[in-house]
């Protein structure tokens, strides 16, 4: 009897004894379902909170921003330094190559009007940089560029928030506003991201309330000097970050004359450190239901094994037979192990259809909740289940196909009769 016999052999089994094997199989199908439903969920929100990091917009960046010194000798040598400068962020530019962006900012809180509408608003002077760096996407019009800072130019970008403010449902771009004194137009809205609500807030909010305009509108109108609040730097993908920091913080030490009169916030170093507790805690998880799935799949094995064993004891005459026209041990053994592994792989394999069932229901049921939650097939989580369901045919067929193979074909046969 060849493989194909044989596998044909355990499907006519499952077939000829349709309530005891889909017994049999019930376990297989349990475990199997369970880890893959499981590992889904898992990996699916995992994955969901990933993309919420990355939209966030804070990964690889640092804030530096003005400070006090904390000890006597730099308060009384603040004359020294002018503070956070544009030539700062020219400096560092030139020096740290890791930099892809880095945006200089001034910040104020003043009234803006628009028509018969005025709300106070925090207005952000900014470069072109400053949206890649925060990762803010455009809605409508265009961003700040160049050629604005460079002109003084009285454009401004609005929030969401900004323009639902000012304009409502109505189209700002294009439109005149007020901030402070100063009139300005309008080139561009900023959309909001979609964020999972189930994760609670996003923090965008607070870039969609505050209005744009270029630095050096922001410098010349409302700072009255030279100086910035802080700047935001945004370095390149797999750039060592703590190296990176230590390079910014000795190249800015130096500039301001040994006077430690910034603050160095370092949010990319925070975020790698939120994704590897997130990374570690869906090991975790992995670990729990490969541990819960083993033992509902054991269970299933040992449903199997006495199956296996029954079969072996209906089929004496037939295994007599074999052996007493040639059969050797070996090809008595391989059939009733590829019969185990047949059955056992079927059931995994109506597992893995239930696992991914359950997943397309979540991910339903989300919908209808107004989630846009998707809990993709976990590819790991399908082969590790039927790689286990597999393993339970190999392991718990061990015993029944030796005994099989082991039996005198006189004694099997006169046992039948």
């Amino acid at each position: 009897m060849n493989v194909f016999e044989s596998i044909a052999s355990g499907m006519r089994s499952i077939w000829s004894h349709k309530l005891r094997s889909a017994l049999t199989l019930f376990g297989i199908v349990v475990g199997v379902a369970a880890v893959v439903a499981m590992f889904s969920f898992v990996g699916g929100i995992s994955k969901r909170i990933m993309e919420d990091f990355e939209q966030l917009g804070f990964d690889n960046v640092f804030f530096v921003s003005d400070r006090q010194p904390d000890n006597p000798r730099g308060l009384a040598s603040l004359k020294v330094s002018k503070g956070l400068t544009l030539q700062d962020t020219e400096v560092l530019r030139e020096e740290i190559p890791e930099i892809e962006w880095l945006c200089p900012t001034v910040a104020t809180r003043i009234v803006g009007r628009a028509g018969n509408q005025a709300r106070h608003f925090p207005v952000f002077g900014a470069t072109p940089d400053g949206f890649p760096i925060l990762k803010l996407e455009l809605g409508a019009g265009r961003l700040i560029n160049w050629l604005d800072v460079e002109n003084h130019a009285r454009v401004a970008v609005l929030g969401e928030i900004a323009k639902e403010d000012l304009f409502g449902d109505r189209n700002a771009v294009g439109e005149q506003m007020l901030i402070g004194k100063e009139s300005f137009t309008i080139v561009g809205i900023l959309r909001m991201k979609e964020f999972s609500r189930m994760f609670g807030g996003t923090g965008q909010e607070e870039n969609h309330e505050r209005v744009y305009i270029p630095i050096t509108s922001g410098i010349h109108y409302f700072k009255g000097s030279k100086s910035i609040d802080y700047f935001a730097v945004r370095i390149r993908d797999g750039s060592d970050i703590g190296a990176v920091y230590e390079r910014i913080h000795q190249t800015l030490l130096r500039e301001h004359r040994g006077i430690e009169d910034f603050y160095i916030e370092n949010i990319a170093e925070q975020i790698a450190e939120a994704k590897s507790g997130v990374e570690r805690i869906t090991q975790t998880w992995h670990t729990i239901l490969s541990s819960i799935a083993t033992v509902s799949l054991l269970v299933g094995g040992i449903g199997l094994l006495s199956v296996l064993i029954i079969s072996v004891n209906e089929r004496l005459r037939e295994i007599g037979i074999r052996k007493a026209v040639g059969a050797e041990d070996r090809a008595i053994f391989q059939q009733f192990i590829i019969e185990s592994v047949t059955i056992s792989l079927f059931g995994g394999l109506v597992g893995l259809g239930v696992g991914a069932g359950l997943c397309k229901l979540i991910t339903f049921g989300a919908a209808q909740m107004g989630q846009d939650f998707v809990i993709p097939v976990s590819g790991a989580g399908s082969v590790l289940g039927v790689s286990f369901a597999v393993a339970v045919g190999v392991i718990f067929g061990l015993y029944p196909a030796y005994k099989a193979s082991r039996l005198d074909p006189i004694d099997a046969i006169s046992r039948y009769a």
